[in-house]
């Protein structure tokens, strides 16, 4: 195919595209969706977790942690949960207010973390964030530290699973 021809194609592709996206805006126009409302919660979360984390909770194929139903893992051990507070983008969040973010990490550890987090699993309040964002985690083997405590916070879980 020569440059001329695949130029060509090029353009009426580009024609064609436009043409579709103009009549499908004008029936957008007649018939539209209304949006989905959100809360303040939700809307925290997409401005300051959903752009890393996704948003619905699902990370593409990154070193970011999916959240969507396996974050729920960590709150079945004590150092679980506090890791959940004390990891970077969360303890030094631009979320400053203690109450804002515990309602963010109940929104992720409960309707994000769906059938991960078990039923045992305690939300959290003003008071622990304030206190366990205060030292943030900092170590030079993030991933190893983060693999350590999530197989700690699995056997846990497994050891209060009903038999």
């Amino acid at each position: 195919m020569t440059r001329k021809s695949c130029l060509e194609k090029s353009i009426g592709a580009v024609f064609m595209a436009a043409s579709l996206f103009v009549s499908g805006g004008q029936q957008a126009r007649a018939n539209p969706v209304p949006a989905p409302t959100l809360d303040r919660t939700q809307t925290a979360y997409l401005t300051h977790c959903g752009g890393c984390h996704g948003i619905e909770g699902i990370s593409g194929p990154t070193f970011v942690p999916m959240l969507r139903d396996t974050v729920g893992t960590f709150a079945c051990s004590e150092e679980g949960r506090r890791y959940l507070v004390q990891v970077p983008g969360v303890s030094m969040s631009l979320i400053r207010d203690d109450q804002e973010l515990a309602d963010v990490m109940n929104f992720v550890l409960f309707t994000l973390g769906g059938k991960s987090t078990p039923p045992t699993a305690k939300p959290y309040t003003a008071a622990e964030i304030h206190e366990w964002r205060q030292s943030p985690m900092s170590v030079t083997d993030f991933m190893e530290r983060r693999a350590h405590i999530l197989q700690n916070a699995v056997a846990a879980c497994q050891a209060h699973k009903p038999t």
